[in-house]
């Protein structure tokens, strides 16, 4: 038998407060090593022309970097989450499907890698970085100083 659905009135609603992100900005300007680089999927409203789409999202590949983790916490189940900042890169696509960087001094990967003082990307591994913060919706996000 169904449950039955209970009225719930407009004139009842309350506001509730719903739990809040982990502050990580004590880590904001501390020096952590890069430790991982990889290639991963995301969905952007931006075309392989650049053009702006506001109702449509597409897939393409961007660099990730990643440092060292710079601190564990426990989970609501309690397993252990490493934090670690990252920040994403743009990748270019050639007509024939291949990825890689753009060879403009202006494309953030390329001010990044002269920052670092780094000719290819490998070689960013091991370069230290600054961590810096971005917060959006109550939480917390680890990035770093790119430029």
């Amino acid at each position: 038998m169904p449950e039955e659905m209970e009225e719930v009135s407009i004139d009842d609603l309350q506001d509730i407060e719903v739990g809040q992100g982990i502050d990580l900005s004590e880590y904001e300007g501390q020096k952590i090593a890069i430790a991982e680089i990889e290639v991963i999927s995301v969905k952007t409203p931006y075309d392989e022309t650049g053009t702006y789409h506001e109702k449509e999202r597409f897939d393409t590949k961007v660099l990730k970097v990643m440092t060292d983790v710079v601190t564990t916490i426990t989970s609501k189940d309690g397993n252990e989450v490493a934090i670690k900042a990252s920040e994403l890169f743009n990748l270019k696509k050639t007509e024939d499907g291949k990825y890689g960087i753009s060879t403009s001094k202006k494309a953030k990967i390329r001010k990044f890698m002269k920052r670092q003082e780094v000719e290819d990307v490998k070689s960013l591994i091991g370069t230290s970085v600054l961590i810096k913060k971005y917060e959006s919706n109550g939480n917390t996000f680890l990035g770093f100083v790119t430029n």
